[in-house]
């Protein structure tokens, strides 16, 4: 509960007085994992727009990063990016798309909000893939199993 606000309490008007709760994702909707790209870079676009879509970016540390803001608005709040990952503030143009490029260098959970702080997600940069787990395409349990098999193809 809480990843959660409530954003409205109100009673309804019937006789049973019911109570209406109103949830509000406070990270805004949406998490996307950044997309490799055939450069080797990852890449997510955020919609800005009365707040972050997606609010929730994964990321791979060491990996050149490219983040698209797309703001939709003129609210001033929008207006300015800040992020203690990011290499500096960033103003985002009124309905224009913002490049932001770095590389991530240490994993953790990481704020990034407009000027006012009323807009707020997160950028999750996780360490990156093992490449030893990768070599094997079975199981470390199954590869034994494997060598161990007899097949008898004898007609008896």
């Amino acid at each position: 509960m809480e990843a959660f606000d409530a954003l409205a309490l109100a009673l309804g008007a019937s006789a049973g007085g019911a109570v209406f709760l109103v949830l509000h994702d406070r990270h805004g909707p949406g998490r996307v994992r950044a997309a490799r790209r055939p450069d080797g870079t990852q890449e997510a676009r955020v919609v800005v727009e009365h707040g972050y879509r997606p609010a929730r970016i994964e990321l791979v540390v060491g990996v050149p990063a490219v983040l698209r803001f797309e703001r939709r608005e003129d609210d001033a709040c929008s207006e300015l990016l800040l992020s203690e990952l990011l290499p500096s503030s960033y103003r985002l143009a009124p309905h224009a798309v913002t490049v932001v490029r770095f590389t991530p260098m240490a994993p953790g959970t990481y704020a990034f909000t407009c000027g006012l702080g009323m807009y707020a997600g997160v950028l999750v940069v996780r360490p990156a893939p093992d490449p030893q787990r990768r070599s094997s395409a079975r199981p470390e349990w199954a590869q034994g199993a494997v060598r161990g098999l007899v097949v008898d193809d004898s007609d008896d």
